[in-house]
């Protein structure tokens, strides 16, 4: 468990914000070096599927109803969700070969949900499916991916290994979908639920075509290469030296599960990840025995209200989630209630708090990793959530090993270059035989997926989201008659993704029902009220600019950018979370009309 004590000096207020500052600014100096290569720029790393052959088959020319991009937890909601709705018949795609999405591709050793088993694997009452233990590994949650597809028999609607070319819209024939089988698919309605953790990408280094060693990216674990499979055993690192590029969630997972069998392991950090504990545990039958019908949706409500600030009697799921939000609510949302005390005074109350709960875990680093280097450099000096926190209980125990060297990549040079033979740091090289890249994903969805969608007037989505993402209300788009989108952007968020992604595919799919019970064929989103919402998000964004502007660069803030596009004003998040999102969008189709859409 989380210790109390906070050394003296980081009880010092003014003296946190200046070691988070200098923090901030050491990484915030490289900023025209962070630059990365993606599928659609080009990228050093096969791509191709190595888990399922690919069959051969003639190309399809057919009409559907809807047609789903991802197979995915997002795809497979909204299938089921507009099969209940009576929306049919639906066409699903995928690159894959096979239903699981991020699960399908990220294989690495040790990979695993940071959210709950019982509340993250979604319609378990549905199937009759109890997880084996708190938090699932890969290969049962890509399993339980595929117990969806049997259960809800959509096999038979799905196109696995197929890859979409073209996605425009015209007024005779609604959309055509162009796949790179041959397919031509007309549909009535598109959804995109392609998710955003597929994609590769990999940090734009000089040589990086050059190095002539192995070289991939942990979403495409080369498992020939290291031997060994998702519970570890990779005897084809022995007397290897092996390099991991990034310290997120990924690399956490992995790194303790390669580091017993490399001869040497660097990892390579530019920005320390917060390491909570995990606490995983074998699911028990007696408290399996014990669920009533509706369990799992009582236990979502519990742990979104929880994470969101909100109160409840019980903390169902007790984690590190819930934990730290309830330390830290007042900072984050949730149930904000009228108070007498100032603004100011309330966030720097706020900011206490936060620098009390990242000090003890900071003390958890100090307790547990033994060599003080690695310790310090693994301490992480931001804010609680100006970065996805991390939970596991092996990772920072692995820096203990003799053979595993933490390098730290934080200056203004950063990892400089690959050579033929390994990596350059502060004008020092480290030959390895292999460097694995857990760098993250691409994020921007109007360009990421390497083909164009091009709506009314053969406008693509990403000309018209070159100055950010613009939608209503993170499901419809101006200009992209009956294009659905699901994802991150412009709704309101909770930590389960798979519970977000219930809700909006609920929504979509009531939504199409609604718009044919009424007569009408398409449903699109007005300028004017696609501007109105995207105007109240950045008002809503604007005050927490400055917090995001004082955390070290990264995803969350545009790479030190906040304000800029990317991850900047237009693609944030509508304010007050999941609950919010979904009592306003309820509203707005059940009692207001679709206010704000057009309908034909």
């Amino acid at each position: 468990m989380l210790d109390d004590v906070m050394p003296a000096a980081e009880d010092d207020l003014e003296w946190a914000r200046a070691k988070y500052g200098a923090e901030r600014d050491k990484r915030a100096g490289r900023r025209g070096r962070t630059a990365y290569r993606t599928p659609d720029t080009g990228i050093a790393i096969d791509l191709a599927d190595t888990y399922v052959p690919r069959i051969e088959r003639a190309a399809r020319d057919e009409q559907v109803e809807a047609l789903v991009i991802g197979a995915g937890f997002a795809g497979l909601i909204a299938a089921i969700e507009m099969r209940r709705c009576g929306v049919g018949p639906i066409r699903i795609l995928d690159t894959a070969g096979d239903f699981g999405g991020v699960w399908y591709w990220n294989r690495y050793p040790g990979a695993q949900c940071d959210v709950e088993s019982y509340i993250y694997l979604p319609y378990l009452e549905e199937t009759g499916y109890i997880p084996s233990e708190k938090y699932s590994h890969q290969p049962e949650i890509l399993a339980h991916a595929q117990r969806l597809g049997r259960h809800f028999d959509l096999y038979k609607d799905a196109l696995f290994h197929t890859g979409v070319t073209d996605v425009r819209w015209s007024d005779a024939e609604r959309w055509t979908v162009r796949t790179d089988r041959g397919d031509t698919i007309r549909s009535n309605f598109v959804v995109m639920a392609g998710g955003g953790q597929d994609q590769p990408r990999l940090p734009d280094l000089p040589g990086l075509d050059a190095f002539r060693g192995r070289i991939f990216h942990s979403c495409r674990w080369d498992y020939e290469y290291t031997g060994g499979d998702a519970s570890g055993n990779c005897t084809g690192l022995e007397g290897k030296r092996i390099a991991v590029v990034g310290t997120g969630a990924s690399a956490v997972q992995a790194v303790p599960y390669i580091a017993p069998s490399a001869a040497h392991l660097y990892v390579l950090q530019r920005t320390p990840v917060v390491v909570g504990e995990r606490l995983n545990k074998p699911t028990d039958p007696a408290w399996a025995a014990t669920l009533e019908p509706g369990w799992q949706d009582r236990r979502m409500l519990n742990y979104s209200t929880l994470v969101l600030g909100g109160q409840q009697d019980e903390d169902l799921v007790d984690d590190g989630w819930t934990h730290a939000t309830a330390e830290l609510a007042s900072v984050y949302g949730g149930d904000r209630k009228e108070s007498d005390v100032s603004a100011e005074a309330a966030a720097e109350a706020a900011e206490r708090a936060d620098l009390r709960y990242m000090a003890k875990l900071r003390g958890r680093i100090d307790r547990v990793v033994h060599k003080d280097a690695a310790a310090e450099l693994l301490k992480p000096w931001y804010r609680y959530f100006c970065k996805r926190p991390t939970f596991n209980d092996l990772y920072l125990p692995a820096f203990n090993r003799d053979n595993v060297e933490l390098v730290d990549v934080s200056g203004a040079a950063g990892l400089e270059r690959l050579t033929e033979t390994g990596f350059v740091v502060d004008g020092s090289e480290y030959p390895v035989d292999a460097i694995i890249f857990a760098s993250g994903f691409a994020s921007d969805l109007s360009s990421r997926k390497g083909y164009e969608i091009a709506g009314r007037g053969g406008v693509t989505l990403r000309e018209h989201w070159r100055d950010g993402a613009r939608s209503l209300h993170g499901s419809l788009i101006h200009g992209f008659p009956n294009l659905f989108l699901m994802g991150t952007v412009h709704v309101g968020l909770t930590i389960n993704y798979t519970e977000m992604m219930l809700r909006q595919g609920r929504h979509l799919a009531r939504t199409i029902e609604l718009v044919r019970e009424r007569g009408f064929d398409e449903i699109e989103a007005s300028a004017q009220a696609e501007d109105d919402y995207v105007e109240a998000i950045v008002d809503a964004r604007e005050a927490d600019v400055a917090f995001h502007a004082a955390c070290t660069p990264g995803y969350f803030n545009n790479e030190g950018m906040p304000v800029k596009r990317g991850k900047g004003l237009t693609d944030a998040v509508y304010p007050g979370g999941l609950f919010a999102w979904v009592e306003m969008v309820t509203d707005w189709r059940e009692q207001q009309g679709f206010a704000g859409a057009t309908l034909r």
